[in-house]
């Protein structure tokens, strides 16, 4: 009996042995795998569409007029910090919106206020910088009555996608600067991913 046990206990250790030397050699396959399952893919116009970074997590929409919210953050714990990206169709034309937008802030860096134009596929993209105290109108739209909070150092950057057929779909990440300028290559990855 004694020796029975003796060569279970043998079997049962090389089993052991072995199964740790398949798990220390199995590749790591969830790294890519994971990052690819967190990518969003979001439709708009019924046919059109953007992949959205694993880096942005999908929000709670502050606005029925809103197709999409996502979050982009900065830090971890307390000292996170998150910029809203905001996703919609609307009118208006561009030049009256990229006024309408670089008028929400005051002051700021003037070398980092900008705009630029960027075509992809039968997109042109029409991407404003803006930074400075941003008017915040909390509640009743962009366009209704609220209460207007200063907030503080904040920026923005924001893109008009404008179809061939004069569709406007409008794409803005603002909240506090540091956010926004962390997150702002990986927003301009995402417009450059329209189809």
């Amino acid at each position: 009996m004694p020796r029975t046990l003796a060569l279970i206990l043998n079997l049962a250790l090389g089993f052991g042995f072995a199964c740790s030397l398949v798990s220390a050699d199995a590749p790591a396959v969830a790294d890519t795998d994971s990052d690819a399952a967190k990518t969003t893919e979001i439709t708009f116009f019924g046919e059109s569409k953007l992949t959205v970074p694993a880096d942005f997590e999908p929000a709670e929409k502050g606005s029925r007029m809103l197709d999409y919210e996502f979050a982009a953050t900065t830090g971890d714990g307390d000292d996170a910090q998150k910029a809203r990206v905001t996703m919609m169709a609307s009118g208006g034309g561009v030049q009256p919106n990229i006024k309408r937008w670089q008028g929400q802030f005051v002051g700021g860096d003037p070398k980092a206020k900008k705009t630029e134009v960027m075509e992809v596929g039968q997109w042109k993209i029409h991407v404003v910088d803006n930074n400075g105290s941003f008017a915040d109108r909390m509640g009743g739209g962009p366009f209704g009555g609220g209460k207007v909070v200063k907030k503080e150092d904040w920026a923005m950057t924001g893109a008009i996608l404008e179809h061939p057929e004069g569709r406007l779909y409008f794409v803005k990440m603002i909240g506090p600067g540091e956010v926004v300028k962390e997150n702002r290559e990986a927003l301009i990855k995402m417009l450059k991913s329209v189809q």
